[in-house]
């Protein structure tokens, strides 16, 4: 129920909780199992070691966010011709409700993969297994850490029906003397049409809200929030990045799935908290509309109205009864840029 609540919230990027913690805090104390999340921390040289991979070579770097309470590995991946540059995105943190590590890896060709992972601390290994994709492909990845300063990893592709139907294997060399290689130049992806209401996110917004008397608020609040947010990952996502009043922090990415038609959303913040929604957008009325993943028994709505240099947004939940057990509304106002 708290988890739903949240995601509607995500769909704007505010919360109402309490406890906020530093960006670079990590890992949290109150959760003893991101400890292990430590292995992936570092910059690293990447080299893809089958010869049968379309790609050779890449760099990644792994830190804290959000309070230590996720781990988050960017960098890129360059083809052997050197004419392909994949960029990538991961966040990796261990779901307190769930009892599980998870994983979201957002690549720049506007794939999305997420997956629970297993840990073994006898072989300092972690198993990866994804949500198998709209074509019923998984992937099952294995990272081994158990050489100092390398991790040895394997990906292996399946189809829906279990058969193996392809590999990728490297290995990652920690970097100890030199910093990230931030000259290789970044390729700029196409962006289809779809992307271009995604835009009108794009720069620094101010918040205002309030959650009305509900069954799950009891007593009307209010808050506020600073918002900013920019094209990354090839320019593929729009990444949000969020302070609140109540000294949270958050992180949002949206885009458009050309495959499954739809726009997509995933939220995270200094608590621990995930969520995923799914969306469309109106162009007469300058209007996202969004709905929730995994809603379970209660049913919501959330959107954001745009008006000029700022919008409207509101988000209801309903039991299957129609009573309203959250509600919240609220508007953003673009923040110019001083002369």
């Amino acid at each position: 129920m708290q988890r739903f609540v949240i995601f509607l919230a995500c769909c704007l990027a505010l919360s109402d909780l309490t406890v906020g913690l530093a960006e670079d805090d990590g890992p949290a104390k109150d959760v003893p199992e991101l400890k292990v999340l430590v292995y992936y921390l570092g910059a690293w040289d990447v080299a893809v070691t089958n010869q049968d991979s379309d790609f050779t070579k890449g760099e990644s770097t792994a830190k804290w966010i959000l309070g230590g309470r996720f781990v988050e590995q960017s960098g890129f991946m360059l083809s052997k011709d050197g004419t392909t540059r994949a960029d990538i995105t991961t966040l990796f943190t261990f779901d307190t409700m769930k009892q599980v590590y998870r994983s979201w890896m957002f690549v720049s060709s506007g794939s999305v993969s997420q997956a629970e992972m297993t840990w073994d601390a006898k072989s300092k290994t972690m198993m990866s297994v994804t949500r198998p994709n709209a074509d019923g492909i998984r992937s099952t990845i294995t990272a081994d850490f158990s050489e100092a300063g390398k991790e040895h990893w394997k990906f292996v592709f399946t189809d829906r029906d279990g058969k193996d139907i392809g590999e990728m294997r490297g290995e990652n060399t920690l970097r100890t003397d030199k910093p990230a290689d931030t000259k290789v130049a970044k390729v700029a992806a196409e962006r289809s049409a779809e992307q271009k209401p995604l835009d009108k996110f794009l720069g620094s917004w101010h918040t205002e809200y309030r959650m009305p008397k509900a069954e799950w608020t009891p007593e009307e609040k209010r808050g506020s929030a600073d918002l900013v947010y920019t094209r990354e990952i090839g320019g593929q996502y729009v990444r949000e990045r969020g302070k609140h009043s109540d000294q949270t922090v958050s992180t949002m990415l949206l885009t458009f799935d050309p495959d499954q038609k739809r726009y997509r959303g995933w939220w995270f913040n200094s608590q621990g908290n995930t969520s995923e929604s799914s969306g469309r957008w109106e162009d007469a009325s300058q209007t996202f509309f969004w709905t929730g993943v995994e809603s379970g028994a209660h049913a919501g709505t959330s959107q954001h109205r745009f008006l000029n240099d700022t919008f409207e947004w509101k988000v209801l939940v309903q039991d299957r009864q129609k009573v309203a057990m959250f509600r919240m509304e609220g508007s953003s106002v673009r923040i110019k840029d001083a002369k």
